[in-house]
């Protein structure tokens, strides 16, 4: 059902694809009334186009140029209310400049699922935008932008709903980088000391990445290339195979201050988390016998989190954190 109150109003939202969190927001924004028009931010994902851009390469900046160019063009005849882009790794100055041009009465708002260190130039090109929110409760501190957590889509609270079988007892599902691959493989072997079952899937977006961290990263001597996937999974089966899972892990990247989606979606699925993140300590949400903390550096089980039962959240706090609220908080200010 769409809602009507945004009938008349229009988004140009730029967004990389990754694991379809870019297409939950497009159709939350959709579902609103808002007319929206969804690109990847990047002119290319293939390995040397996220290179040059996680590198800034002045040499590449032509390249992101001639995209936006073709965006407008191809939606010249339009007057967007607003440009809406999340983390904006690719959108250089020209690109927003070249933007503001051609939509000269669109509100530009930013917001940023990574940390802002992460980000090339960020800390300028934040200045370029009309509103700004971060996931990350740190830069919120710093840059004196407003904290905005991330959500869950309503796809994993119908999830919730559909009675199966628990097949897992641990089961983790994101990319690899920083400590998670040896992480997993730590509480990997110990589930099977256990005697629990576990469904591991690390993901990579190109075996030279792979490759890069095999030289560079000493965590992934844990983990061998046969054990890696280079396709995302989708947001369906994602969640078919979280529903059939009694604990989640998640780690966070080192250089993250901010939460992930995954606490979010689990907490609107009813399932139990194990996390590498202590800051989850300061979210309202927060229960201990629903979240157990571990030592990044020396990951330990307890197997009675295991069997203890999940503890239900109250109604208004799942509100909060709905991929609803999110739109709305993001576009008109209010939780």
């Amino acid at each position: 059902m769409t809602d009507g109150k945004n009938a008349n109003k229009s988004v140009l939202m730029l967004c990389a694809e990754f694991f379809d969190y870019s297409k939950i927001i497009s159709k939350e924004l959709s579902r609103q009334g808002y007319q929206v028009d969804l690109y990847d931010e990047r002119p290319g994902t293939g390995f040397l186009d996220k290179t040059m851009i996680r590198l800034n390469a002045p040499w590449y900046h032509p390249v992101i140029t001639r995209y936006y160019r073709r965006i407008i063009e191809k939606n010249r005849a339009k007057a967007y209310d607003y440009v809406f882009v999340i983390k904006g790794e690719a959108v250089t100055p020209e690109a927003v400049r070249l933007l503001r041009q051609a939509y000269p009465k669109a509100k530009f708002i930013l917001y940023l699922w990574d940390a802002v260190e992460n980000i090339p130039d960020c800390s300028n090109r934040m200045k370029l935008y009309d509103r700004v929110l971060t996931f990350d409760p740190a830069d919120a501190e710093a840059f004196h932008i407003p904290f905005r957590p991330m959500y869950y889509a309503a796809q994993y609270l119908r999830a919730s709903q559909e009675e199966k079988p628990c097949e897992y007892d641990l089961t983790f599902i994101g990319t690899a980088h920083s400590i998670r691959p040896r992480v997993v493989k730590q509480l990997a072997e110990q589930c099977q000391q256990m005697g629990k079952r576990c469904f591991l899937y690390l993901y990579t977006p190109h075996v030279l990445v792979y490759a890069y961290n095999k030289l560079t990263n000493p965590n992934f001597r844990y983990i061998r290339w046969k054990q890696i996937h280079t396709d995302t999974l989708s947001l369906q089966q994602v969640s078919d195979i979280y529903s059939r899972s009694r604990c989640i892990l998640d780690i966070e990247h080192t250089r993250q201050r901010g939460l992930t989606t995954r606490p979010f979606e689990m907490m609107s699925m009813g399932k139990k988390v194990i996390t590498t993140s202590a800051l989850i300590q300061s979210y309202d949400f927060y229960d201990p016998r629903n979240f157990y903390i571990i030592d990044p550096d020396h990951p330990v089980l307890d197997e009675a989190f295991f069997s203890s039962p999940y503890v239900p959240v109250s109604p208004q706090i799942m509100e909060r954190y709905s991929v609803t609220a999110f739109v709305n908080e993001i576009f008109e200010g209010q939780c």
